[in-house]
């Protein structure tokens, strides 16, 4: 199927779909702050940015030996973290959200209630961590202050939401995203707890997204010990695992897939032979790609060279995925309402609503 027949069917379908999704999201909460190296400052207000990761770290790299001074310029201040960032826009796009999430150890903070007054339910389970993001044309180096959001545990979401209260958030949602699985060290127990849950809620089958976030700082066996927790998810539910590309080569060496691979989707494929879940979903850059059951697909995306904001793009399209897969559409159609979805995000530094991320879907047919 040719790109432009695909996004008219993805466009047509996502149109069309009048329903909403209850999706329940969890467990972090992040403070992100947008930053910009400066290359030359011209005057007081006026400056020239470093625009590429490779400048920004040889002038680091220049200072060994000696000392140097980076000035950085904070464009602004916004609620972060993975789950957050993924639920908002689920929201815009037509889905209801329940989140738990860390938004304040004692109330919900200023910065995050105009993003939880649109949720169904919002319940805070701790303070927020504090992302520094260095935004680059080419990609982002985020360093992150996880303050509280390490202490996230099952014992402290009991506490929190209540065991009778989540058992209820489980039974009533269909839907569900657990996200930052690197900055949750007790995640894997809380899964397993999570999976007991979902097994015990019967019904309908459940369907679960997945994002670990960049584990290379967590050790080979807690990222083993996570798929394997994930294929005992997926007896219960259907787990959706998305990844950006190198996370999905962090995945296949702890899964046995190999390191080589010609394309995303043969990395997607190499995955799920040796981590058979419902679905593998890789995002890079440029393209995305899905291997389930049903088959596997790779997708270009819109691509632009000089994005406004990157932080948080692969969350954008994780719920553009997501929130096509809610709509019914194939996996395959799913691939362009994620990539479109995030295309629109770095080009205008906020999420679409529906009718903005249909416009601009169309505008590539």
């Amino acid at each position: 199927m040719k790109s432009k027949t695909l996004i008219r069917s993805a466009s047509n379908k996502f149109s069309g779909f009048k329903g909403s999704g209850n999706v329940f999201v969890g467990f972090d909460g992040f403070i992100d702050n947008i930053l910009r190296p400066v290359l030359e400052r011209k005057d007081s207000k006026n400056f020239t940015p470093i625009t590429d990761i490779v400048t920004f770290a040889n002038r680091i790299r220049s200072g060994s030996g000696k000392s140097i001074n980076i000035e950085i310029v904070k464009e602004r201040s916004s609620l972060g973290g993975n789950g957050p960032i993924m639920a908002d826009s689920l929201i815009e796009l037509d889905n209801r959200i329940s989140i738990a999430g860390s938004f304040g150890k004692d109330r919900i903070l200023p910065i995050f209630k105009p993003f939880t007054r649109k949720c169904k339910k919002a319940v805070s389970i701790g303070g927020p961590g504090i992302t520094d993001a260095f935004e680059f044309n080419d990609g982002k180096v985020m360093f992150n202050h996880p303050q509280s959001v390490l202490d996230i545990s099952w014992e402290t979401i009991i506490d929190k939401i209540g065991l009778d209260t989540l058992k209820d958030m489980i039974e009533k949602n269909s839907y569900f995203a657990f996200v930052n699985w690197t900055m949750i060290p007790g995640m894997n127990e809380i899964l397993s707890n999570l999976t007991t849950l979902i097994k015990e809620a019967g019904g309908e089958r459940k369907t679960v997204y997945i994002d670990l976030t960049d584990p290379r700082k967590r050790s080979r066996s807690d990222l083993k010990e996570c798929t394997e927790r994930l294929l005992g998810m997926n007896e219960y539910a259907d787990v959706i695992l998305g990844l950006n590309e190198s996370e999905a080569q962090q995945v296949a060496g702890v899964a046995g897939a190999g390191t080589e691979y010609h394309d995303i989707k043969e990395l997607a494929e190499n995955i799920r032979l040796h981590l058979p879940l419902f679905a593998i979903v890789i995002h890079s850059i440029k393209q995305a790609s899905v291997c389930a059951k049903q088959g596997s697909f790779i997708l270009s995306g819109p691509y632009t060279p000089e994005p406004k904001l990157s932080t948080g793009a692969g969350d954008i399209f994780n719920a553009g995925f997501f929130a096509g897969f809610i709509a019914g559409l194939t996996l395959e159609e799913c691939l362009v309402t994620g990539t479109m979805n995030s295309g629109y995000y770095v080009r205008n530094a906020k999420p679409a609503d529906k009718l903005a991320l249909l416009d601009f879907m169309r505008s590539f047919i």
